[in-house]
């Protein structure tokens, strides 16, 4: 029979196993990590092969390679023991309380794994009171997937997101970006205008100068006729600009003048890609000029192509 290399299963965690026992009774340890006058015995071995941080640091002629004491800034010990059991677990715990320090002093030390599982953790506690702040954590430690995540999510749920504290406290960029965003998820832009003037009124003598900026941003054409003339018509802080009677201006000829509106095509009568709007095609010939009787429906979100029931048809023409 031919040699045959078999792989078990065990060996590593075995390793692993071994030499959290032998940190524990700080057996064969080679190094002590000192956190805020707390020490931690250690293998200089474990740390370089988990972490790119201590590998430089004990590989290159750093001056804490030969040294038997490592002082750690910028952590906390709380935290330096949870990182160490991850090194020698793979293990590590991640809640409420402690991810806030933990990721930054994953990123600090280098442990992806922590970092991983920190990031996974905060996507799994996103909700529309705190993926504004989970956003600008992410950004800040450079985690571009949970960043995403968060980014996206304030946008599925952006008629909820707007009525928490998150996003009365945004600079205005922040709200500009927001708001300009084509996947916003809505069925009408009636939360936009509302998020904008609520946004204002938060902090009135310092933003009201601003709305002029934000209100470029909310496709006012695409609103109700009635939602014009009875809410926008009305509220004080458009009545008190010049600039935003002219958005609204426009918006109104968008309705007055149909003749006008492809003269009139830009951003602001663009239909954002997260609504809930769908495109029907009804009727027409077959490949034997036979009338079909069907109705496809095509997703924007989904990009897909769906049947509909013929009742659909008898419904869509009672309508119009």
């Amino acid at each position: 029979m031919a040699p045959k290399d078999i792989m078990t299963n065990s060996h590593a965690k075995s390793i692993l196993n071994t030499m959290n026992s032998l940190r524990k009774s700080q057996t064969l340890c080679d190094v002590t990590l000192r956190v805020n006058l707390k020490d931690f015995p250690a293998h200089r071995i474990v740390l370089a092969a988990c972490s790119d941080y201590f590998c430089a640091m004990f590989t290159n002629e750093l001056s804490e390679k030969g040294k038997p004491y490592v002082d750690i800034q910028g952590l906390t010990s709380s935290t330096m023991e949870i990182l160490l059991d991850f090194v020698y677990t793979e293990t590590v715990h991640v809640t409420v309380e402690n991810v806030q320090e933990l990721l930054p002093a994953a990123c600090l030390l280098q442990l992806k794994g922590v970092k991983q599982a920190c990031c996974d953790f905060l996507e799994s506690q996103l909700d529309p009171s705190n993926c504004l702040g989970i956003r600008d954590f992410a950004e800040t430690h450079n985690c571009l997937d949970l960043m995403q995540a968060a980014e996206v999510y304030s946008q599925k749920h952006f008629p909820e997101v707007v009525q928490h504290e998150e996003f009365m406290l945004l600079h205005q960029e922040e709200v500009e970006k927001l708001i300009h965003c084509d996947e916003i998820q809505i069925n009408s832009e009636e939360p936009v205008f509302e998020a904008v003037i609520n946004w204002v009124k938060h902090n009135k003598n310092e933003r009201e100068k601003s709305l002029p900026q934000l209100l470029q941003y909310v496709r006012m054409p695409l609103l109700t006729p009635r939602y014009i003339t009875d809410v926008i018509d009305a509220e004080p802080l458009i009545r008190c600009s010049l600039q935003c009677r002219d958005l609204v201006d426009e918006a109104k000829k968008f309705h007055l003048r149909p003749e006008l509106r492809s003269q009139m095509q830009g951003p602001r009568t663009r239909v954002r890609l997260g609504a809930n709007e769908v495109l029907l095609v009804i009727g027409g010939f077959g490949s034997q000029q036979s009338p079909i009787d069907i109705v496809e429906k095509y997703d924007p979100k989904t990009q897909e192509w769906s049947f509909l029931p013929v009742s659909v048809i008898v419904a869509f023409a009672m309508k119009w």
